[in-house]
């Protein structure tokens, strides 16, 4: 058994948070044009690596921590190539870019972080990129978990967790690719969570509201099929809160 600390750890200095930006864009211009401008505007970043399509983008087996893409240049299938790469990298954090409001509709519907007007560039990218440095911040608050018998610690990014579910007296914490066993109660994981969007959508389950991929009336559904219960109760207001969620 795994039992959850009482307080939180920063490692502030994990390199893990710099910033690893990917840009698609057919046009030559704008993606110099976009590389310097992201150059300009982020304080601390690894690189920016530029595409001319997806293809070429989804061959360069990469992982980004940012990925810009040109709706306008790529089309539809600027969307494959999003779904496609967060199968392998689901913490991406995407930004469309285009004029065209039918493409930035459908840009929210697979949960980009931004759509970004392209007649207002250079101030859309110098706020996003301020409201992902905050949230990488933020995110740097890790759990510590520490087992009974061999005082093994494992840490877990806060941003790892899809959901929390109950199992007897204590809880499962879920994960991407692992699952984490907890002696804490759920109600005490909630109290602890409740300033990173975390919800109580349901008696058994505390769920990740950035994680979420989309929601009805019976389950939060998250990547790779994994979904959480949510009560019937409490359905308007987890769907008021994720879409909230979905705006910051």
């Amino acid at each position: 058994m795994i039992k959850l600390f009482e307080t939180f750890q920063i490692n502030a200095n994990d390199r893990g948070y710099m910033m690893k930006v990917a840009i698609i864009d057919s046009n030559l211009t704008w993606r110099k044009y976009l590389k310097r401008e992201v150059k300009e505007i982020v304080d601390k970043i690894d690189y920016v690596d530029t595409f001319k399509s997806g293809m070429e983008f989804l061959n360069s087996n990469r992982i980004y921590s940012v990925l810009l893409v040109d709706m306008d240049t790529q089309h539809n299938y600027g969307f494959e190539t999003i779904k496609k790469y967060r199968k392998v990298n689901s913490n991406i954090i995407v930004m469309i870019m285009t004029n065209n409001l039918a493409y930035a509709r459908k840009g929210y519907h697979l949960n980009a972080f931004r759509c970004i007007d392209k007649t207002n560039m250079k101030e859309e990218l110098s706020e996003a990129f301020e409201k992902i440095k905050k949230r990488r911040e933020m995110n740097k608050v890790i759990f510590s978990l520490i087992g009974k018998s061999r005082e093994k610690i494992k840490k877990i990014s806060i941003e790892d967790i899809l959901y929390i579910e109950t199992e007897g007296r204590g809880a499962i914490i879920v994960t991407d690719d692992k699952n984490y066993k907890s002696e804490e109660k759920i109600s005490e994981l909630q109290e602890k969570l409740k300033a990173f969007n975390f919800f109580r959508c349901h008696q058994s389950f505390l769920i990740n509201l950035k994680k979420v991929e989309h929601l009805d009336k019976e389950f939060a559904y998250f990547l790779n099929d994994k979904k959480a219960y949510v009560s019937t109760r409490r359905y308007k207001e987890t769907k008021r809160r994720y879409l909230f969620t979905k705006k910051q």
